[in-house]
């Protein structure tokens, strides 16, 4: 059975391409066969020639994959705008059904799949269609990231009550970019979001993929975040 996980955030720049990294890096020590995607992307980078995602290569490369043999998004939009916009200007058009291709096509082979959401859970993809949604038909459980700083209660406490109208399972909250300083997020975030906090990252400037997993090791809750239940 594969455990599918969706990490989206309580906004955008909250750092969930680091978590998405501990957290495949971490399955892999723990010999889960993993694959790692972001299915959408915006704010591309032209590498020899072709525009690429880093987002999607750094979180690929965590979990061991060979992006050229496991292209891990389907939409990479050059502008550093919401996605819906940033497919606008490009003239295309994201479609839901080619994103759940891309999910359905690695869930059967692989122990654990992450997919890395774009900007916060209730990004649009287009005129008719959140981010949130597509995960919901997916049947994906969810965390949620959220940057460990004054505002997070709130930012949070939403995000978690639209996973919940949309029968998203959250499996809980990871705060991000901890400085040590007590806003009271863990507390509150436990009892009026009835979420569990599954621990909290230190602020990361520069850490390769082995110290990240170092650090979910000794600071996240992995048992409950890879139970299959």
């Amino acid at each position: 059975m594969t455990l599918s996980i969706f990490v989206t955030g309580n906004g955008t720049e909250v750092g969930k391409t680091v978590v998405t990294r501990a957290l495949a890096r971490a399955a892999k020590r723990r010999g889960l066969k993993v694959v790692a995607l972001k299915p959408v992307e915006s704010g591309a980078v032209l590498e020899e020639g072709q525009w690429r995602g880093a987002d999607a290569m750094a979180i690929a490369k965590a979990a061991s994959l060979d992006v050229g043999k496991c292209p891990n998004n389907v939409y990479c939009l050059r502008d550093p705008v919401s996605p819906h916009l940033a497919a606008q200007r490009q003239n295309v058009t994201i479609e839901p059904r080619e994103i759940l291709a891309l999910l359905e096509r690695y869930r059967e082979s692989h122990d654990l799949l992450l997919a890395e959401g774009a900007g916060g859970l209730l990004v649009p993809l287009g005129d008719d269609v959140l981010q949130a949604d597509v995960y919901a038909q997916a049947g994906f459980d969810a965390i949620v990231v959220a940057k460990d700083e004054l505002g997070a209660i709130n930012a949070t406490l939403l995000t978690l009550e639209a996973l919940r109208r949309r029968g998203i399972k959250t499996r809980g909250v990871i705060l991000n970019r901890s400085r040590g300083d007590d806003w009271g997020n863990w507390t509150a975030i436990e009892r009026h979001g009835k979420t569990p906090v599954l621990g909290a990252l230190p602020e990361l400037f520069q850490a390769d993929d082995e110290e990240l997993a170092d650090l979910a090791e000794s600071s996240l809750r992995l048992e409950e975040i890879f139970s299959l239940v």
